[in-house]
């Protein structure tokens, strides 16, 4: 059978000499294996798996991701104790899911039983669609995502907006959003939509609808980011 780490045999302990007397203690590998084992639970995506504030790159010329990356250290340090969320508004390619994904990573460090979970709009925008025909409605995988999304202590939203949804889509995630927002619990997110937009883009209003971008008000901080993209750059 094939060893994946050499260090403890896949063990998940080394024997180390401590004050002249051997002493076991957990091998790095079993760190791993418990981050993998929360992000998949968690639905991280594998390409954004142990993200870490410190490996987020910024720039002089980049300000608004300096700013970004201090509000997101303030947050982590201050986790649970904080009253709202945070919305990151920016182009892409600028490292908004990145930085969702990076507090996962900084918030398990603290609190390794914290239970979090990472939707994509469109995933979920996907799924509630399968209940709009009243024929072939799938009211167990329904009930089971929204079931996650409102009792997660911290819900990962993504891509806010990405696509068109119908009111009944729109019922769902308010549902959703309001149900976190009445049981105090917190939700981060992310969108390519601002609040304002000078150049003809629709606003996140426009493309959440006002119900649901007054309830994100309430939720969260806005937090807009403006940079290079780096899959452009360093891809």
């Amino acid at each position: 059978m094939a060893v994946n780490c050499p260090k403890c045999g896949d063990s998940g302990w080394i024997v180390i000499i401590k004050d002249k007397r051997e002493q076991a203690v957990r091998c790095d590998c079993s760190q791993k294996k418990t981050a993998q084992a929360q992000a998949d639970q968690a639905n991280i995506p594998t390409r954004f798996i142990g993200c870490s504030l410190k490996g987020f790159i910024t720039r002089e010329d980049t300000p608004s991701l300096i700013k970004a990356k201090k509000t997101v250290k303030h947050f982590c340090d201050d986790y649970p104790a904080v009253d709202k969320g945070l919305l990151f508004h920016g182009p892409v390619g600028v490292g908004k899911t990145r930085l969702l994904c990076t507090i996962a990573t900084e918030l398990w460090l603290r609190h390794p039983q914290l239970s979090l979970y990472y939707i994509d709009w469109n995933d979920l925008v996907r799924i509630m669609r399968s209940g709009e025909d009243s024929q072939s409605r799938d009211f167990q995988q329904i009930n089971q995502t929204l079931n996650r999304l409102t009792e997660c202590d911290l819900l990962i939203f993504d891509e806010l907006g990405a696509s068109k949804s119908s009111a009944w889509v729109q019922d769902n995630i308010y549902f959703v959003l309001n149900r976190r927002y009445n049981q105090q619990k917190i939700t981060i997110g992310a969108s390519n939509f601002f609040d304002q937009s000078g150049d003809g883009q629709e606003t996140l209003s426009e493309r959440l609808g006002e119900r649901l971008r007054s309830r994100l008000h309430e939720m969260t901080r806005s937090v807009e980011l403006f940079g290079i993209d780096y899959r452009r750059q360093y891809c």
